[in-house]
């Protein structure tokens, strides 16, 4: 095996443990995770998670790194011509509405993965060493959300305020599903986003 092919099938297994790590965290919160358990689900050998990791908090970091790659596939994605037709016409596209749509689903479409993340960040609150790489990986999602708010004064706060309603929500949904929010959802997202492009975020405005 060439030192490519190597480098390929550490990468592969250290993605099948970090999957079988947040598979673990849906299921059973951050007490079930274990090596062994996730090594059991992962179906492979007793030991690569340490191997791979060196300790569980490795695993975690690498869960939390995942679960942010993740979410940025689930951005929603408006152009600036979106937004300024949408102003010119007092409608939203129907490609706007379709983004929205699509974005609902991708949100709301794994939610062992929401219930993974949500473990995490309690995780984070009680161990100040892993804010720092839930910050990261936050940053990155609000820096992709901001591009689609391109009329706020602070793009980026809007970002902040859009993701913290979507939080909200998708919270509600997975703690008790409800067939409405899922009706309203797109309409919460185009709502959010328009409310935090008109927020005023310099003080003193």
């Amino acid at each position: 095996m060439t030192a490519s092919s190597r480098q390929e099938a550490a990468a592969e297994m250290r993605t099948r443990l970090v999957d079988a790590a947040i598979e673990q965290l849906a299921d059973d919160g951050m007490r079930g995770v274990t090596h062994r358990r996730v090594e059991q689900r992962a179906g492979v050998s007793q030991g690569l998670v340490k191997y791979h990791f060196g300790t569980l908090d490795g695993l975690i970091e690498a869960c939390v790194e995942r679960l942010a790659d993740v979410e940025l596939g689930s951005v929603m994605r408006v152009t600036p011509d979106q937004v300024a037709e949408a102003q010119e016409t007092n409608t939203i596209p129907s490609k706007v509405w379709d983004a929205a749509r699509n974005t609902w689903q991708a949100i709301t479409a794994h939610p062992g993965l929401i219930r993974a993340r949500y473990e995490l960040f309690l995780h984070a609150a009680r161990n100040p060493e892993l804010q720092d790489i839930v910050r990261r990986g936050r940053a990155r999602f609000i820096a992709a959300a901001a591009k689609s708010l391109p009329l706020a004064a602070d793009p980026q706060a809007a970002a902040r305020m859009v993701i913290a309603l979507v939080d909200g929500l998708v919270l509600h949904q997975i703690s008790a599903p409800d067939a409405v929010l899922d009706e309203l959802g797109p309409a919460y997202l185009l709502a959010a986003g328009a409310a935090a492009q008109q927020f005023p975020f310099t003080v003193g405005q």
